[in-house]
């Protein structure tokens, strides 16, 4: 259902699959029309007086444009590797938020699409969300996998991270604003985050978009310190501390897509390993996860 008094603003709600079969259309325009153009050539080309030689330069620019593809393809598949790396290393630090980085991708990916961005931005975003805590692999395990509350000491050392996370990717061109989302997806809209206590529109989008992302699902997933929440429970948190914490477009985004295609948080720790009660109730710290 539409989240009562955070609307979303003109445009940025996607339009479900009119929407995305027209932007499948539009990319799959170009490739059609230019190997259609290149038929035709070659075909006008073979029955010119010019003869059959003439027709096959055409394969020249195709070839290369072939293997320019293919490099492509290539990068890509490096550049998923390489995040796939990041992850499952984190994943092995911590084992009781296995699967976390998965969801926060997705949860990212989702609410940049009800927003309306654009499928390259769309996979930056998920790149933000997959990433956002790999700056846990600088913070002792005993830490993350601590149960109970922690000191301020331990706390400050948590909080470390984000920049932590940020100078790992920081060199890794092809993320683009994910790293900023990396480095501040633990401010909050009153100023009152970490790590540089950035208020309102000084934090990235991007950051904005990873922290409601983030938030749920350490809501609706079990810890070491806290048990999973019911989806229903965990938007109503969110919706609850929009404005103050979060940002209510971002909020309202996941409430609305989760509303039209549901959501199936997992379970990331073992029954043995849960602890019996939550450390503190969500609903004194919104989005007080490690």
């Amino acid at each position: 259902a539409p989240t009562a008094g955070v609307p979303l603003r003109r445009g940025e709600r996607t339009a479900g699959p009119a929407v995305a079969w027209g932007r499948l259309f539009l990319r799959s325009l170009a490739p059609i029309t230019v190997h259609g153009l290149a038929g035709l050539m070659m075909a006008l080309l073979w029955r010119s007086p010019y003869g059959p030689v003439a027709a096959l330069l055409v394969l020249l620019p195709m070839g290369v444009s072939w293997w320019a593809f293919a490099q492509y393809h290539r990068e890509r598949a490096a550049h998923q590797a390489t995040i796939r790396a990041l992850v499952q290393a984190v994943d092995i630090k911590d084992g009781y938020t296995r699967g976390h980085s998965e969801r926060v991708g997705q949860a990212s990916m989702m609410i940049a699409r009800e927003l309306g961005m654009d499928d390259e931005r769309v996979e930056v975003l998920r790149f933000a969300g997959i990433l956002h805590d790999v700056g846990k692999l600088g913070v002792p395990t005993r830490l993350l996998t601590k149960d109970g509350p922690l000191t301020p000491e331990e706390r400050r050392v948590i909080e470390l991270h984000p920049e932590y996370g940020h100078e790992m990717v920081r060199g890794i061109s092809f993320l683009g604003e994910a790293r900023e989302a990396v480095l501040h997806h633990h401010e909050r809209l009153d100023g009152t985050g970490y790590p540089y206590g950035l208020a309102g529109s000084q934090i990235p989008e991007s950051a904005r978009v990873v922290a409601v992302a983030d938030a749920f699902d350490a809501m609706t997933s079990t810890r070491s310190y806290s048990r999973a929440r019911p989806v229903p429970v965990a938007l109503k948190e969110l919706q609850r501390c929009a404005g103050s914490h979060f940002d209510p477009r971002m909020v309202a985004a996941l409430v609305h897509v989760i509303g039209r295609a549901g959501w199936h948080p997992a379970v990331t720790a073992d029954d043995a390993r849960a602890v019996p009660a939550p450390a503190a109730p969500v609903t004194d710290r919104p989005g007080a996860h490690r």
